[in-house]
C-alpha cells in the first residue's frame, strides 16, 4: 500500500510542479503566447485532482491498483519533461525577439538608434507636432573628411571614431534628443519641441564639443573629428494636412541641403535650410 501511495505521491509531485511551471510562463508570455500557457496551466491542474483521488481511495480503502500508480508515474514525469522543454524554448525565442527587436532600434556598432528606428521616431514626432502645435528641429550630421580617417587609420579605428561621436553627441544634447545613425558617417538628430533659434544653439555647442573632444580609439596617435551640421524646423502649421511620409522624406531632404551647404561654406560648422535665403551660418551665434 505504501508503495503505491509513494508512487501517486510522485506522480502527483510532477503535475503539481508542471502546473506552477505554466502559471509561471503564463505570467511572463506575452497575448500572443497567454491563451495557451492558460489552457496548459487548467489542464494540469484538473489533472492534479486526478492524482490526488487514487491517494485518497488508498488509505480509506487500503486497496491500490499497483499497473495504474505504475502508469501514473511516468505520464507524469513525461508530462513534467514536456512543459520544462517549452519552457526552455519559449525562454530562449523570448531571447531572440529580444535580441532581434534591439538590432532593429539601434544601431549594432554605434548604438545609436538604427535608419529604421530614428525614422520611426521622426514620423511619431511629426503627428505628436501637428496635435501639440509644437515645432521641432531635425539635425543632420557628417563627419568631415573621414575618408581620411578610414585611409590613414584603418576603417577599424573609423568605427571607433563613429562610436566616439555618437558618445559626444549625447554628451551635448538633451535627454530628450535623439540620435539615430543613417549610413556611414551620416546621421540623423531628432530635437522635440525646440525652434529654430533654439536649434542652432544646441548644434552649435555641440559641433563645438565634438570638435574639442578626444575621441579614444586604438590608434597610436590621436584622432580628431570636426562635423558639419544642416538644420531644418518642421512647422505644424504649414501643410498640416499632406501625409506623414511626404513630409519626412521632405524634412530629410532640406536637412541634407542644409548639411551640404554647410560643408561648402568650409565645414566645421552649422547651416540652417530656409526657402527664401541661402541658409543660415550660426558660428558666431551667441550661445549660452
Amino acid at each position: 500500500m505504501y508503495i503505491a501511495i509513494g508512487i501517486y505521491s510522485l506522480s502527483l509531485l510532477c503535475q503539481v510542479f508542471a502546473s506552477l511551471i505554466s502559471i509561471s510562463l503564463l505570467r511572463r508570455s506575452t497575448t500572443i503566447y497567454r491563451w495557451g500557457w492558460l489552457f496548459l496551466a487548467i489542464g494540469l491542474s484538473l489533472m492534479i485532482s486526478r492524482r490526488i483521488n487514487p491517494i485518497v481511495h488508498v488509505f480509506e480503502s487500503g486497496h491500490y491498483d499497483l499497473l495504474d500508480a505504475l502508469l501514473s508515474l511516468p505520464i507524469s514525469g513525461f508530462l513534467l519533461l514536456g512543459v520544462l522543454g517549452l519552457k526552455r524554448l519559449f525562454l530562449k525565442t523570448s531571447d531572440a525577439l529580444v535580441a532581434l527587436e534591439t538590432f532593429s532600434q539601434f544601431d549594432p556598432l554605434t548604438y545609436s538608434f538604427s535608419r529604421t528606428e530614428i525614422l520611426y521616431r521622426i514620423s511619431e514626432e511629426i503627428d505628436r507636432s501637428r496635435r501639440n502645435k509644437h515645432s521641432f528641429a531635425l539635425l543632420e550630421i557628417d563627419i568631415d573628411h573621414f575618408k581620411n580617417v578610414n585611409d590613414q587609420c584603418g576603417h577599424h579605428v573609423g568605427d571607433e571614431v563613429l562610436t566616439s561621436l555618437v558618445r559626444h553627441s549625447k554628451e551635448a544634447l538633451r535627454s530628450i534628443d535623439m540620435i539615430g545613425r543613417i549610413g556611414g558617417e551620416e546621421f540623423l538628430i531628432l530635437l522635440p519641441e525646440t525652434e529654430a533659434e533654439g536649434a542652432a544653439q544646441i548644434a552649435e555647442r555641440l559641433r563645438e564639443h565634438v570638435a574639442n573632444a578626444e575621441n579614444k580609439t586604438s590608434s597610436p596617435t590621436p584622432v580628431r573629428i570636426t562635423i558639419s551640421i544642416g538644420i531644418t524646423i518642421f512647422n505644424p502649421n504649414k501643410n498640416s494636412r499632406i501625409e506623414r511620409g511626404i513630409v519626412l522624406n521632405e524634412l530629410m531632404n532640406e536637412a541634407d541641403c542644409a548639411m551640404y551647404q554647410a560643408k561648402n561654406e568650409g565645414r566645421n560648422r552649422v547651416a540652417i535650410w530656409s526657402t527664401s535665403t541661402p541658409p543660415l551660418r550660426v558660428n558666431d551665434l551667441k550661445t549660452e
